[in-house]
């Protein structure tokens, strides 16, 4: 059996990511801003969905090293439903399709996540449940809240994980606010030199933009519901 944090992977594992975001205290018409958010000051941008190309690397479990970075084919689709949540409240969903059939190694390790666009907070928190075994499905208890100006976010996220053949599946849904926009992907290369750099990170002390953690910069992607 194969361990893997619930942001990266070890094995040719399905990870279905589950990110429970609840808003408390917000009039709609303070959900709705304009793209003037922390990732626009960033210079970040988004990729259309679809199909893209993303760097990551191969690893070998036996051997605990890295077989060399590959290209991986990934399909990315988001869709957004208000069905199976409560009334004023949505779920946007982000599914990632990983072909690693080009890995060299048995394994692979990526990086995916969701933040906040306006403000660049991770919706990562609490290291507690960051370890996982495939097949394993873990919740963090309780919420955490994400402060911006006047308004705040209640998140709790719970992880599931899976696999199919040499391709990686990977899902995050987000529940929010219906007017909310927020809501941004991200996907990318990991390293074992990221992993020891993560491993450090205290999530559970306080919350962290995604610029504050080790996988931030060239060489990863961003989605949105709406491409913009």
């Amino acid at each position: 059996m194969i361990t893997g944090r619930n942001r990266w992977q070890l094995g040719m594992l399905v990870v279905l990511a589950v990110v429970l975001l609840c808003a408390c205290g917000t009039d709609d018409k303070d959900l709705k801003k304009k793209e003037e958010g922390w990732s626009a000051k960033q210079g970040i941008t988004v990729t259309p969905q679809g199909d893209c190309q993303v760097e990551m690397g191969g690893f070998d479990s036996a051997s605990g090293e890295i077989t060399g970075d590959f290209t991986a084919d990934v399909k990315v689709s988001i869709a957004e439903a208000t069905e199976g949540v409560a009334d004023g409240f949505k779920k946007v969903s982000a599914q990632f399709a990983i072909d690693a059939s080009g890995c060299t190694g048995d394994g692979i390790l990526f990086w995916c996540s969701a933040f906040d666009r306006y403000t660049g907070t991770s919706f990562e928190f609490d290291s507690a449940v960051n370890e996982q075994l495939e097949g394993e499905h873990t919740a963090q208890e309780g919420f955490v809240t994400i402060q911006n100006g006047d308004e705040s976010y209640d998140i709790s996220v719970e992880f599931m994980s899976g696999n199919e053949g040499s391709t990686v599946y990977k899902a995050i849904a987000v529940t929010c606010p219906v007017t909310y926009e927020g809501v941004m992907f991200q996907l990318g290369k990991d390293s074992l030199q990221q992993m020891k750099k993560n491993s450090a990170i205290d999530y559970a002390a306080r919350l962290y933009t995604i610029d504050e953690l080790p996988y931030y910069g060239d060489g990863y992607l961003y989605f949105t519901m709406t491409d913009d």
